[in-house]
């Protein structure tokens, strides 16, 4: 069955953490959703102690040619959502789809799905650790099992989702990395959405 994982606030200690790794930034802002956040000059502020450093995603290959395949499909899905809605097209970013698909195989190898990895690593610290500098940022996951078309299913069941829709359709959005993962007949989707730092 097909898993969307409920949207949410970042609770109290997140919040905390947050902050804490936001010293001499101009303000954070917190939004309501599928792990979506708006900071400022992020990557800037001093690297914080609190969990550890996810793995370095540079190097992470696509698994297979039609989990690429898949990547590309989610992305034309999502574009053809935005468009009908007069928003503009979201660009691939290379290095966002490393940090995607790390993540989709570190889920899919270790058995979890959550925002947050048993290491203890969020999206803004995987995001922050590849080097990515960012205004706003969001992250949409799905997992399913035995589905034949996990694709329309991931796009569905996220636009089924208030929060995992408000990602999909915020227009300040102008690039994602997306990153599936196969283990068996088990598939995990992980997509980030990134307004970029304009210097």
């Amino acid at each position: 069955m097909p898993k969307v994982l409920l949207c949410r606030t970042l609770d109290r200690s997140e919040m905390k953490n947050l902050i804490k790794g936001a010293i001499g930034i101009i303000g954070i802002l917190i939004l309501p959703g599928c792990q979506s956040i708006n900071q400022i000059l992020p990557a800037l502020s001093p690297p914080t102690t609190l969990a550890k450093q996810p793995p370095a995603a540079s190097s992470v290959a696509a698994q297979s040619t039609a989990t690429t395949q898949m990547e590309a499909q989610v992305l034309q899905q999502i574009n053809a959502i935005r468009a009908k809605q007069g928003l503009g097209q979201l660009r691939s970013n290379e290095k966002l789809t490393q940090v995607a698909r790390n993540y989709s195989r570190r889920m899919a190898e270790q058995n979890f799905f959550s925002h947050t990895s048993p290491a203890g690593d969020t999206m803004v610290q995987r995001v922050r650790s590849a080097g990515i500098f960012y205004v706003t940022i969001g992250e949409n996951l799905f997992t399913c099992t035995n589905i034949p078309q996990p694709v329309p299913a991931s796009v569905k069941g996220w636009m089924n989702s208030p929060g995992h829709r408000k990602n999909i359709l915020r227009p300040e959005y102008q690039e994602t990395g997306i990153g599936v993962w196969r283990r068996g007949d088990t598939y995990y989707f992980t997509q980030l959405f990134l307004r970029s730092l304009s210097l």
